[in-house]
């Protein structure tokens, strides 16, 4: 009798597991939908600005390569200062890669903030474009 009880209790416990582990399993993409959908304008945000910085700093780089003086050398001072937005931009993508976010999630969020500020394919080249 005891034999018995036991076999039924880890049968059972065994099922509500697989049962769990599979609910889980279905509910994961619905979940990492909410999450990006909860975190699209602030995340688009804090892409565009870093991408902003990034071409600043680029720009402020360059020029400072082609003429050595004081004015260029603040421009670039301040260029630098600029791409801390980029390190809040990375400390977002951590958290929502702690939500259960993966880089192929993070990557469609990026191609949506660039999209959605571009009205035309110029907008969107011109945006993903280095110019030296």
């Amino acid at each position: 009798m005891h034999l018995k009880l036991l076999r039924n209790r880890i049968t059972t416990h065994l099922i509500v597991l697989l049962i769990g582990v599979a609910m889980a399993w279905v509910a994961m993409p619905i979940w990492r939908q909410a999450v990006m959908f909860a975190n699209q304008s602030e995340y688009g945000a804090l892409v565009e600005k870093c991408d902003v910085a990034m071409r600043d700093h680029l720009q402020a780089r360059q020029r400072s390569a082609q003429r050595s003086s004081d004015d260029v050398g603040s421009e670039l001072y301040s260029a630098e200062v600029g791409l801390l937005i980029c390190q809040d931009y990375d400390l977002y993508q951590k958290r929502l890669m702690q939500w259960g976010l993966r880089e192929n999630e993070l990557a469609k969020m990026r191609l949506l903030a660039v999209e959605e500020r571009s009205t035309d394919l110029e907008e969107v080249v011109a945006t993903h474009e280095i110019r030296f």
